[in-house]
């Protein structure tokens, strides 16, 4: 049992919304998990959240209610940092005319999208940022997967959005991180990271940008190994430890601004 788990319910509500607040949604099996508790007082939790007008209630758990709010915490988050720059100029120079890309959906990965010079790209995204990045930009076939609109995101997401992704094939995926430890990448919600695994099930090289914040951390829900991506794009050298498991796989590891390759 989690060391949560003895938490008053007021206290673990609030918990459930600061996790909200950082990940968007949360699970079932993740309340449980992460604060010692059954199904059901997981489920009476979401119930009173939502009752609330702290959550909204969906099937498997909860996530963040649809109000401004959200939305403008997301357009705050987009505005990129220099090193997400650094990241997306880095990422950028790999893209090569002509060639069919997916760009999945992060504030890192929209870096990318906005540093691109590649000429005659055809792309394919969920993301409305990534779309409005390339929308305009002359030569570009641009495809925009349908799904469940997540406003926090400002993406598509679900069922519809998976199998729109199965009808393409790509020559490269620009894929965001949500953590990088020792065994690879994770995400937050099972839902994010079966649709991440679609998309790599679908490119021939899978191009990770993520920058240092996201090292020796990790959530619940196992995206992937290092062997299963190509390239790893960051601002600054990763941990030793983390360095050493990518290049035991072969992983090209670029830092962006510095020397260091693998």
């Amino acid at each position: 049992m989690n060391r949560q788990g003895t938490l008053p319910q007021a206290e673990r509500l609030d918990a459930i919304r600061s996790y909200l607040d950082q990940h968007y949604r949360i699970g079932i099996e993740d309340i449980c998990k992460l604060f010692g508790v059954t199904r059901d007082t997981a489920r009476r939790d979401v119930v009173r959240l939502d009752a609330a007008g702290r959550a909204l209630r969906v099937r498997g758990g909860a996530v963040l209610p649809p109000q401004s709010r959200q939305v403008e915490q997301y357009a705050q988050r987009t505005g990129a940092s220099i090193a997400k720059q650094a990241i997306g100029h880095a990422a950028a120079g790999l893209l090569c005319d002509g060639e069919r890309v997916l760009f999945d959906t992060s504030t890192t990965v929209l870096a990318v999208a906005r540093a691109t010079t590649a000429a005659s790209l055809n792309v394919v995204t969920n993301s409305i940022d990534v779309a409005e990045a390339f929308g305009q930009t002359e030569g570009v076939e641009l495809h925009v997967l349908g799904g469940r609109f997540n406003a926090w995101q400002r993406s598509l997401e679900g069922a519809q959005t998976r199998q729109g992704v199965a009808q393409f094939q790509f020559d490269k995926l620009i894929l965001g991180a949500c953590a990088i430890d020792l065994l690879g990448l994770t995400c937050p919600s099972d839902e994010e990271a079966s649709l991440k695994q679609a998309m790599m099930g679908q490119a021939s090289q899978v191009i990770v940008v993520a920058d240092s914040s996201k090292f020796s951390k990790a959530f619940m829900h196992r995206l992937c190994a290092f062997d299963a991506i190509d390239v790893l794009v960051t601002d600054q050298p990763p941990p030793a430890a983390i360095v050493a498991a990518l290049a035991e796989v072969g992983v090209q590891l670029i830092v962006a601004g510095h020397d260091l390759a693998q």
